[in-house]
């Protein structure tokens, strides 16, 4: 049976959206824009074996980008649908896009072990349990993205430190005794937080349905008293 409080909690997070900013051209956008554009000189840089410090002080630059863009659609009320998703999809091409391009062309290179590969795929936890049902949400379910928890956002904040320091650890072996520590700490919260995402998504959807239920039972009952037949 669905839970009913549940669902309306996930009816008012729908009504909210539609109350919030619908300006597209924001410089939140500009930031997420530029993180997508950012990903792909990193992933240039790696290839042509640029200077790892470099790399990770772009990387950083562009994971900030993500802070940057939070707090200023916050303060100044730049919050909207198209923003989250914007925002989401933008994490996903940095930190997937930097760590394919790392894995390939280090692995090609022979300069990664396996204890580099099981990082990357404990720091990746998240996207590899909630990529296969964001993209069923967005493509079967409207565009449905629910809105990031604080766990949610606590595992991007730490992937910012965890994939840069894989990548030091292959030129300065000493970091992996940051980087093992995170990335396994990021593989429990990652499971937890994919998990939350699957979740919440589904009530999404359940809430999505009951509202088309109620709508149609609405418009049957206001063309019935209008003497209107199907």
């Amino acid at each position: 049976m669905i839970n009913i409080m549940t669902i309306k909690e996930a009816k008012n997070e729908i009504v909210k959206d539609v109350k919030e900013s619908t300006k597209i051209l924001t410089v939140p956008t500009f930031l997420n824009i530029s993180r997508i554009v950012l990903t792909f000189i990193i992933a240039y840089m790696i290839i042509v074996d640029s200077n790892v410090i470099k790399i990770v002080a772009v990387f950083i630059i562009a994971a900030l980008t993500d802070w940057f863009d939070g707090v200023i659609a916050r303060k100044y009320n730049l919050v909207n649908e198209f923003g989250r998703k914007a925002d989401m999809f933008a994490d996903r091409v940095l930190w997937i896009g930097t760590a394919i391009t790392f894995i390939f062309v280090f692995g090609i290179r022979g300069r990664l072990e396996p204890i580099h590969g099981w990082q990357i795929l404990l720091v990746m936890v998240r996207e590899v349990v909630s990529a296969p049902f964001a993209l069923v949400g967005f493509f079967a379910g409207g565009g449905m993205f629910p809105h990031a928890k604080y766990i949610a956002k606590l595992t991007t904040f730490l992937q910012g430190f965890a994939l840069p320091a894989i990548i030091l650890s292959v030129y300065y072996p000493k970091w992996i005794y940051f980087s093992l520590p995170l990335s396994i700490i990021l593989g429990g919260m990652g499971v937890v937080s994919g998990l939350n995402y699957i979740k919440d998504l589904q009530l999404m959807k359940e809430g999505k349905h009951f509202e088309n239920r109620k709508f149609d039972s609405r418009s049957r009952k206001i063309q019935k008293s209008r003497g209107i037949s199907r």
